[in-house]
């Protein structure tokens, strides 16, 4: 596929796989059957048990000017986003958030890291071909 869309636009297929790799190693899936490029988010730690939540208000890109009211009462515009934490972080504590209970070979894909073997799930995703 992005081979024709290169040949298309005439884009160097080099340069576009790079920019696929970038931006779906970046991308996070906001929980509006879509995904987004959020600054900052991709640095939040993964962690089966998170001290913070990725938090989409409403839907993207609605300029009506209704709002969401997210965790701890706060008022967000819709298609806003960003880190909400479950509690008070102490100074220097990383952010973890869920990225999802995936196979090693999702996560590698989809955001660049492995947890190797304390991955309860494995290294493989079972497909049922039948």
């Amino acid at each position: 596929m992005l081979s024709q869309v290169s040949e298309k636009e005439k884009v160097d297929l080099e340069r576009l796989l790079w920019a696929h790799a970038l931006v779906s190693t970046r991308a996070i899936g906001a929980s509006i059957d879509a995904c987004a490029l959020i600054p900052g988010v991709d640095l939040a730690n993964h962690s089966p048990e998170p001290n913070a939540d990725l938090t989409v208000a409403g839907l993207p890109g609605l300029r009506s000017g209704r709002a969401t009211v997210v965790g701890h009462g706060k008022i967000w515009e819709h298609g806003s986003a960003g880190l909400v934490t479950r509690r008070p972080l102490e100074a220097g504590e990383a952010v973890r958030i869920s990225y999802g209970k995936y196979p090693n070979q999702r996560f590698l894909l989809d955001y660049g890291f492995s947890l190797g073997e304390a991955n309860p799930r494995g290294d493989e995703e079972k497909v049922d071909l039948a």
